[in-house]
């Protein structure tokens, strides 16, 4: 097994178990947030866009993108990986919320753009763009064209922006979208292996 692959198991596990533990914000999610907040204006148009790209209808056209960029760089076998990695993800996302609840950041203690009582973990942004991600990084790897420098790294660059704007925006604590992000990774690592992009 990669280390990478246990790395985001520990990482998921981890986070994710401690969260629902405490369930409140972990060591330096307060402060990380309060951190965030002070650069970035909790109600950021981009933040409310990229989230939106993570929501129906649009999670469909993300996907869709993913799914055509991987294609180009590794064959039909990248595009079926992309897409059964994200679809995994999303049915994990779904049976976590049935399974647990774990709260979002609380009003009394950050700013909090939009009040939600949902559960907190998993992300559905970060669970999703953490499955996107994984896909065209793995579907780039070995690859030294400019296509795959763009895609591996924009996908990257979405990622972070992304978590870090769910945090800024008080939707979730840091812990919660560095475990969802690491499970969706794993998502995808899964299904790559399954379709064999990755050996």
């Amino acid at each position: 097994m990669r280390p990478s692959v246990i790395a985001l198991l520990i990482l998921g596990l981890v986070l994710g178990g401690w969260s629902f533990a405490v369930q409140g914000p972990l060591p330096l999610d307060l402060a990380i947030t309060r951190q965030l907040q002070a650069l970035i204006p909790v109600q950021s148009a981009w933040i409310e866009w990229l989230l939106s790209t993570a929501g129906w209808p649009l999670i469909v056209v993300s996907a869709l993108v993913v799914a055509v960029f991987a294609a180009s760089l590794a064959n039909l076998r990248g595009a079926a990986g992309a897409l059964i990695g994200i679809a995994l993800a999303m049915a994990a996302e779904r049976g976590l919320r049935m399974l647990i609840f774990v709260p979002r950041p609380d009003p009394a203690l950050i700013q909090v753009a939009k009040a939600s009582v949902s559960s907190g973990l998993p992300s559905t942004f970060a669970i999703f763009y953490g499955a996107a991600a994984a896909a065209l990084v793995l579907a780039s790897s070995g690859k030294r064209g400019p296509e795959a420098q763009i895609v591996r790294w924009g996908a990257v660059a979405l990622l972070v922006a992304g978590c870090v704007g769910r945090v800024a925006a008080g939707g979730h604590w840091t812990s919660q979208v560095i475990a969802s992000a690491a499970l969706g990774a794993l998502a995808s690592f899964a299904a790559m292996y399954l379709v064999r992009v990755v050996r």
